[in-house]
């Protein structure tokens, strides 16, 4: 399977998936919709997963819908590489399509590879429902039928051979009808060359081996079953058993069953039942039996018997959650290996393998999963970091969701064409460089909200606690992740995020390196202003239309920025005085940190560089306090960073950390512990708003800088 489009099913309101061979991975945090993908799939290809019409629930309709009566759910799936071969085929050649859609060959599928088929499954009103609706003859009579509506009116209809964007709002309004007008679409002209051509799914799902491994399982309750994995591993190879093994396991069940009949107290027991039936019914009507064992002899009914349990122990309960988990998918892969006989596709969806793994077994887990794919498609849904370090970027799926709505994003998708078009990478592919260079830090980048990269160590050690301590929350709060790239190349990881591929917005902080020292100083380079010179307008270039991606620049350097605020002139002096042994050197470093603005740059780089950048870094992240004064430009990526993130309660937690700080703030403090109390968000935002509005700027200016961030939004 490589493409599936799910359309107004939960909260997947218009979405499609990307697959590959061999392992799959479906991210994202709690509720975004990986188990409703999962379930889809069930719907539309699991023989064992029975849902019909008579289950539907008006939950199973998409949450932004409002009213679901007479909307369609849609579930469609398109197969590649369909061979030569494989079209001679009845179950292929039912889903094949005729003649190929070049336009949706080429847009939707983004190749030319004609070796698709397709099927579907609209879950729609029935064609009587449909008619009326589009019989109404006005926007009233249109929306009463619409209230009548009941989930018993609706069916399963299974299509084949269908190539349309059901994802494109365009082509649902031209299956479906408008409902803001009040119109519906005629059910005596479905068109089969958009719909597909009715199928029997049965004869599908026939060729289709579909295995679901749950997330939520209790494995030693699972061995019990008499229909457990061992036994079907057992009937799989039943066949291959050599002949002689069988005959001597018969003879050997033989012989057991006749010397336990012969046991004196077996028969004894045979007797005492003869003698109690002739009492009952006398001896002319009352039959002789005899009490013997008669144990099976065939192989499926003896694997039955069959269980599993630790070299060292006696019962396989004795072992942790962790271990069970990892024994019993060892199991499901064993068995799938020997029962995948079905001809049209394979897969394996397997919900949260990290339940209770520990972290170095999973990604050992994942990797050997990939071993699958010469035999099978593995889907896995996830929200452990650990097994987003190892998934391939061209096989991930990222759910993100925004109200009631998730969206789902491929990282992969068209890299290659930016690294060419606009990079100008010559014989050499984008998405493998990222792929490679993004394995340690590749978990920020998923399950971050907003993203912040910068160019080295002094950024990434002091920014984090720069923002703890002047704003009083955490980037881990604001659901922000921090990337130190490690150089000045922003570009090539900034290219993730964007309309095709990861939509969150991501910072980039760098230098412009205008020299803040003159040109006898040892750290003045006119070569590092003219890179910064082109930098910027490199980035610019690249980014200036993507609405994910924003650039904040630093005038000087960011040793030079933070040393511009008095506030934080104390917290250098503190490292000088530590740093320089001779009493001398001290009073000079710390005059030229007072003095003019060339005079301090020097004497910052000079302390920076003695110490080194990084651990300079550690040491000021070790001074701050509250009083910290944040540069600019880093709060207002930190602001593009939380456009999606931030939320009254956190503006008014900023405000009131910074407040606290002030005695002279009590009143202010006062009024909005009132504000933090409301019940509603418009109010609390009022209660802001009339903050910001009301109160002298020479209050306000007590606080404002370090709560720029909250005033951004204003």
């Amino acid at each position: 399977m490589k493409y599936l489009q799910i359309v107004n099913y939960k909260n997947l309101k218009s979405v499609r998936f990307n697959f590959s061979q061999g392992a799959n991975t479906i991210i994202g945090e709690n509720d975004s919709g990986k188990s409703n993908a999962v379930t889809a799939i069930r719907l539309l290809l699991d023989d064992s997963y029975y849902y019909n019409s008579k289950k539907l629930k008006d939950s199973d309709f998409s949450y932004d819908l409002g009213e679901w009566r007479g909307h369609w759910i849609i579930i469609s799936a398109v197969f590649m590489d369909i061979t030569t071969k494989d079209k001679q085929t009845e179950v292929c050649a039912e889903i094949v399509p005729d003649q190929e859609n070049e336009s949706f060959l080429k847009s939707y599928i983004n190749s030319g590879n004609e070796d698709i088929g397709v099927v579907t499954l609209f879950i729609r009103p029935q064609k009587a429902t449909r008619k009326k609706l589009y019989e109404a003859e006005s926007k009233a009579e249109f929306d009463e039928l619409i209230k009548a509506i009941k989930l018993s009116d609706y069916e399963f209809y299974y299509t084949s051979r269908s190539q349309t964007d059901f994802t494109d709002p365009t082509a649902y309004k031209s299956i479906v009808g408008d409902f803001e007008l009040g119109s519906y679409c005629n059910p005596d002209d479905d068109d089969a060359t958009v719909l597909g051509s009715k199928l029997n799914i049965t004869d599908i799902q026939d060729h289709v081996s579909v295995m679901f491994i749950d997330a939520l399982r209790d494995v030693a309750n699972e061995m019990r079953k008499p229909r457990n994995p061992i036994r079907r591993i057992v009937e799989a190879i039943e066949a291959r058993i050599d002949p002689v093994d069988i005959e001597k396991i018969k003879n050997n069940i033989s012989e057991l069953n006749l010397s336990i009949s012969e046991v004196k107290q077996i028969g004894q027991i045979g007797v005492e039942i003869n003698s109690k039936l002739m009492d009952m019914i006398g001896m002319v009507y009352s039959p002789e039996i005899a009490l013997e064992s008669q144990l099976n002899d065939e192989i499926n009914a003896l694997s039955r018997y069959l269980s599993i349990k630790p070299s060292n122990q006696n019962d396989i309960e004795l072992l942790g959650l962790g271990h069970l988990n990892m024994i019993y998918m060892a199991l499901k892969l064993v068995e799938y290996k020997f029962n995948r006989t079905r001809e049209l596709i394979n897969i394996m969806i397997i919900e949260e393998p990290e339940a209770h793994i520990h972290t170095h077994i999973q990604k050992t887990l994942f990797d050997n999963l990939k071993l699958t794919k010469d035999y099978t498609q593995v889907i896995m849904t996830t929200h452990s970091a650990h097994l987003s370090e190892v998934s391939e970027i061209s096989k991930i799926n990222l759910v993100k969701t925004r109200g009631n709505v998730s969206y789902v994003m491929q990282p992969i998708q068209n890299l290659d064409h930016f690294g060419e078009s606009r990079l100008f990478l010559k014989n050499l592919r984008l998405s493998e460089c990222i792929e490679r260079y993004l394995d340690a830090k590749r978990s920020v980048l998923l399950f971050s909200k907003g993203v912040l990269l910068v160019e080295g160590d002094g950024e990434e050690i002091l920014i984090p606690n720069m923002v703890k301590k002047g704003l009083g929350i955490t980037l881990d709060e604001l659901g922000i992740g921090l990337i130190n790239v490690g150089s000045t190349v922003f570009e090539y990881i900034a290219c993730l995020f964007d309309n095709d591929r990861i939509q969150r917005h991501c910072s980039i902080i760098t230098d412009r390196d205008n020299q803040a020292v003159r040109d006898t100083s040892t750290f003045y380079s006119e070569n590092a202003e003219k890179k910064g010179e082109s930098r910027q307008k490199k980035l610019d270039g690249l980014f200036a239309d993507n609405p994910w991606v924003s650039t904040f620049y630093a005038t000087n350097t960011f040793e030079v920025e933070f040393s511009k605020f008095k506030d934080n002139s104390q917290f250098i002096r503190d490292i000088i005085e530590t740093h320089y042994s001779q009493p001398a050197a001290i009073k000079r470093h710390i005059e030229a940190l007072e003095g003019p603005d060339e005079d301090r740059a020097n004497t910052v780089l000079t302390l920076a560089d003695s110490i080194g950048k990084g651990w300079y870094a550690t040491l000021l992240s070790s001074k701050i306090n509250a009083t910290v004064q944040i540069p600019d430009y880093i709060l207002s990526a930190i602001a593009f960073a939380c456009h999606e993130i931030v939320t009254t309660d956190i503006k008014l937690k900023m405000v009131m950390y910074s407040l606290s700080e002030y005695t002279e703030s009590d009143v202010i403090i006062d009024m909005l512990s009132i504000a933090r109390k409301a019940e509603t968000v418009e109010e609390k935002e009022q209660a802001i708003s009339t903050f910001c509005g009301t109160y002298p700027k020479d209050i306000v200016s007590l606080f404002i800088q370090k709560t720029d961030v909250v005033f951004l939004w204003y």
